[in-house]
């Protein structure tokens, strides 16, 4: 019985401290890459920080084509081509994804663009918030075939805990790591 006793503890604390260190964990998004030439920008669909950054990368030349996934062809939309073309962005530079439906999605129809083009490597960008989740997911899609370096946008120049929403933000992405984790990814798209 004592025995009994001893081991449910251990498990317990065992448990315990797995999920604190999980919790700490998810609280860090600080990974960006250095940009560095490539063949593609990806913009995952999002906030209008995300454009900003994937404009900024593109005038400064570390590519020569965007692709956008997926496009959101709306006047209040953050990912259209037309405020992508606003930002300064031609639109014989842009490549445009209806297709995708999640960050899974996001990856696989990345990848598909980058085999037709014969492209070898990619900027990500994404929010700081979502890099976590995005790097994981790519990198497993990616199997190694192709060269990503993840580039965080900030939301009008801010980190994801301060903005408003912030811990709907945490809740959010810790959650959907987890079922990424989990392979459970598949069940959603």
């Amino acid at each position: 019985m004592k025995k009994r006793v001893v081991v449910a503890v251990s498990i317990f604390c065992i448990l315990l401290m797995l999920m604190v260190v999980s919790v700490i964990d998810s609280l860090d998004h600080s990974y960006s890459d250095e940009p560095v030439e490539s063949d593609l920008i990806v913009m995952l669909g999002g906030d209008a920080g995300r454009m900003e950054k994937v404009a900024e990368l593109y005038k400064e030349g570390y590519s020569k084509q965007v692709l956008i996934t997926p496009v959101v062809e709306s006047e209040a939309s953050s990912q259209s081509s037309a405020l992508a073309m606003e930002y300064g962005i031609p639109k014989d530079a842009l490549i445009l994804d209806t297709e995708a439906e999640s960050t899974y999605s996001n990856a696989t129809v990345t990848m598909e663009v980058m085999e037709e083009r014969n492209m070898d490597s990619a900027l990500v960008v994404t929010s700081d918030y979502h890099i976590k989740r995005a790097k994981y997911i790519f990198d497993r899609v990616n199997e190694g075939r192709f060269s990503f370096r993840y580039i965080a946008a900030l939301e009008n120049g801010n980190r994801w805990y301060e903005a408003d929403g912030a811990f709907y933000a945490w809740r959010t992405e810790y959650l959907k790591l987890w079922w990424y984790r989990f392979g459970l990814y598949h069940l959603t798209g």
